[in-house]
C-alpha cells in the first residue's frame, strides 16, 4: 500500500524533467521516494563544485579566494568520499577540483558582472493550480545593466549533445520564467550554463546561453501548464490503480530512456515487475526511502522570492 506524501504536490524542474524522460521513473523516484543508499559521486562532487563557484561569485578569483572555494569543497565532498577513494574517483576528485579552479580563474579572469544574489530558492505560479518551486545557483547584473543567471553544471564530456539541451530545457525555461518575473522582460539577458567538464587529460570550460525570445516563452509556458496537467492525470490513474491489477497502467515507461546518462537505477524493477504496487510494501535492497520535496531546498537558500506569476 502507497502512503501518500506531501512532497507528491510540489513540483520543480527537476521533477518535471524526469517525468519528460520516464513517468516510471518518475513514479519509483518521487511516489515511492526510493533512492540508492550508496553516495552519488556525480551529485555530491557536482555540489561541492557548487559551494566553490558561489564563494569565487562573491568573492572574485584571486589566489586566496580559490584557496577558500576549495576548503568549502573539500569540506563537503569529504563528508562522503574518504581520500582512499580518490584514485577510484577520478577525475571527479579534490586534486582534480583544485586544478580546474585555478584553470577556471584563468579563463574567466575577465569576468565583470555584479552578483546580486547566490543560491536563490522559492516559488513562482503558472496559474491559479500550479505553481512551480525553484532554486537557482545565481542573479548577476551584466555590464550592460542587464541581468542573468550563471548556473553552474559539471559533467565528464563535453559534446553537442550536451551543449544543445539546454535551448529548450524545462529547467532554463523555468529560470528564464523566474528572471522576468523578479525584472522588467527587456533588461532580462537569460539564463547561461556555466559548464566544467573533469577529465584525467585536460579539464575543459564551456558556457553556453540558454536565451529565449517572448514567443518562445509563451511556448515553454504552456508546454509547462500541460505537462503539470499530465502528471495530475497520472496521479488520478494511479489511485484508481489496485495491487490485484495485472499491470500498472499509471506511470507508464519509456524504453528509450533505460540506458542514458549511467543507466537507471530502476531498471531492473521495470524488468521484473508488470505492476509495482504489488512489491512496494519492502524497500529494495541498497535502496532507501527519501522523498525529494523541493520546499525543502529553501532552508539552505541565502535568498527567498515568493513571485508573482507573468505569461
Amino acid at each position: 500500500m502507497i502512503v501518500r506524501d506531501k512532497s507528491w504536490e510540489i513540483k520543480d524542474a527537476s521533477k518535471l524533467q524526469t517525468y519528460l524522460e520516464c513517468p516510471r521513473s518518475y513514479f519509483y523516484q518521487y511516489i515511492l521516494g526510493w533512492r540508492s543508499e550508496a553516495p552519488n559521486l556525480h551529485l555530491e562532487f557536482g555540489k561541492a563544485w557548487h559551494l566553490a563557484m558561489e564563494h569565487l561569485l562573491l568573492n572574485g578569483y584571486s589566489t586566496g579566494s580559490i584557496a577558500q572555494a576549495y576548503m568549502l569543497f573539500q569540506e563537503h565532498y569529504r563528508k562522503f568520499f574518504p581520500e582512499v577513494m580518490d584514485i577510484s574517483n577520478s577525475p571527479k576528485d579534490p586534486a582534480n577540483a583544485m586544478r580546474a579552479l585555478v584553470q577556471y580563474a584563468q579563463t574567466y579572469e575577465k569576468d565583470n558582472f555584479k552578483t546580486m544574489y547566490t543560491e536563490i530558492a522559492g516559488t513562482v505560479p503558472l496559474t491559479d493550480k500550479h505553481m512551480l518551486h525553484f532554486r537557482m545557483d545565481s542573479i548577476l547584473q551584466r555590464e550592460d545593466g542587464m541581468y542573468q543567471s550563471l548556473e553552474h553544471k559539471t559533467g565528464s564530456q563535453l559534446s553537442r549533445q550536451w551543449t544543445d539541451q539546454w535551448s529548450l530545457s524545462v529547467q532554463t525555461g523555468v529560470y528564464n520564467h523566474v528572471l522576468c518575473c523578479l525584472f522588467p522582460p527587456e533588461q532580462v539577458y537569460g539564463v547561461e550554463i556555466n559548464g566544467v567538464f573533469f577529465q584525467k587529460k585536460e579539464n575543459k570550460f564551456q558556457r553556453v546561453p540558454a536565451r529565449r525570445t517572448p514567443a518562445m516563452m509563451e511556448a515553454w509556458y504552456w508546454e509547462t501548464v500541460d505537462l503539470m496537467d499530465a502528471i495530475q492525470r497520472e496521479h488520478e490513474k494511479l489511485e484508481g490503480s489496485k495491487e490485484e491489477d495485472a499491470v500498472l497502467r499509471a506511470f507508464t515507461k519509456n524504453p528509450t530512456n533505460c540506458t542514458k546518462y549511467f543507466g537507471c537505477a530502476y531498471h531492473d524493477f521495470c524488468m521484473a515487475w508488470a505492476n509495482p504496487l504489488q512489491h512496494t510494501d519492502e524497500v529494495p535492497y541498497g535502496f532507501i526511502t527519501r522523498y525529494w520535496n523541493p520546499a525543502d531546498e529553501e532552508s539552505t537558500a541565502k535568498q527567498i522570492f515568493r513571485l508573482e506569476g507573468k505569461k
